[in-house]
């Protein structure tokens, strides 16, 4: 039986005052945009069609909102009635866990099937091989909102059960705060404080996945700004003079800070290790971005590398190297695909993921 760890800190508010808010707030802006929708979205279209945006890039733009709202809303909906027929996972734990998923999973391909309509965004993945097997643990690129959804994505593709580490202030958005309290996750505080219990949190979730499970992180934190790089690139020169050396020859990642993926490792010392790589997100790493493109087509291409766990160091230090040398091999295929096209060694016949 599993069940969610969170981490109970103190810089979120807890669910009896979080979720009114939220719930409240989620509530008032869908009736917002139902009411409004049958007028607001002709204007829109005019304008845009007056000042040459043909795509309708305003248009989409409301449509991209309004349907992200109302998809957050059903998904409560969804959670709701699923609490109310297994009493909360009183009754039948497991198919009350699997139900979950299955909305989980559903609400991801609501969204994916809204990125791809209203902002142009295509999914292709590589190769699926690599993500099958037994227990793995992915560690995934981080570049903007958009590729958050990517995991989720590529691991119901290959019938996997996702557990994530999650940033505990996506627990604002409804429908994932309540389904994802249910499923296998962790919620993580990005600035732990002193002896936070976070990393022993961590290393429960990945010792307690299921033999089908894949513990997912994104270890460089957030999205990629020279400034960002900058400090990242400081902070190991403090320690790691040599490795930061070679980390500052990343040009579209940040450096991996590995805390969090050590702690995975810890927890479960039978997974080998998927890399999951991504290009297609750069330029729209957040909210103003997305809007700024969303009339322009933006494929996302997905590459997944598993390695075994016995080919993967043991050692803290040993591994934070492992991990830099593969985040170097990650931002040199993405520059390869932005500056030559596909990458030649890749199969020929990739596929692409459906809403």
């Amino acid at each position: 039986m599993y069940s969610h760890y969170g981490l109970g800190v103190a810089s979120i508010p807890r669910a009896a005052v979080r979720r009114p808010i939220s719930y409240g707030v989620s509530t008032v802006v869908a009736l917002l945009f139902l009411v409004l929708t049958p007028v607001v979205l002709p204007l829109l279209y005019g304008i845009d069609l007056a000042t040459s945006r043909p795509r309708g890039k305003r248009a989409r733009v409301w449509l991209l909102l309004g349907t992200t709202i109302w998809f957050e809303y059903l998904g409560v909906f969804g959670a709701t009635a699923l609490w109310i027929r297994y009493l909360g996972g009183r009754i039948d734990h497991e198919r009350w866990i699997a139900a979950n998923y299955r909305l989980e999973f559903w609400w991801c391909r609501q969204h994916r099937q809204n990125l791809r309509r209203f902002a142009g965004v295509e999914i292709t993945l590589l190769d699926d091989r690599p993500l099958r097997g037994g227990r793995s643990i992915v560690i995934s690129r981080h570049s903007s909102h958009i590729d958050a959804i990517v995991p989720l994505t590529v691991l119901e593709m290959a019938d996997r059960m996702p557990c994530y580490t999650l940033k505990q202030d996506l627990q604002w958005a409804p429908a994932m705060d309540l389904v994802g309290q249910r499923t296998h996750n962790v919620w993580i505080d990005r600035t732990p404080r002193p002896g936070s219990p976070m990393m022993t949190k961590i290393e429960k979730l990945a010792n307690d996945m299921p033999p089908d499970g894949a513990a997912v992180i994104f270890p460089e934190g957030t999205f990629r700004t020279q400034e960002r790089h900058d400090r990242a690139i400081e902070r190991l020169r403090r320690t790691r003079p040599a490795l930061a050396k070679r980390a500052d020859r990343l040009r579209y990642v940040l450096p991996p800070r590995p805390a969090g993926t050590i702690a995975l490792l810890r927890g479960a010392p039978d997974a080998d290790i998927v890399i999951l790589a991504n290009v297609g997100t750069e330029g729209r790493s957040d909210i103003s971005d997305i809007i700024a493109t969303i009339d322009e087509p933006h494929p996302i291409t997905v590459m997944a590398t598993r390695h075994a766990r016995a080919d993967v160091p043991d050692g803290e230090d040993e591994f934070t190297d492992w991990l830099v040398d593969r985040w170097l091999e990650m931002d040199d295929w993405i520059h390869d695909q932005l500056t030559t096209g596909p990458h030649p060694s890749q199969p020929t016949e990739p596929t692409l993921i459906e809403p």
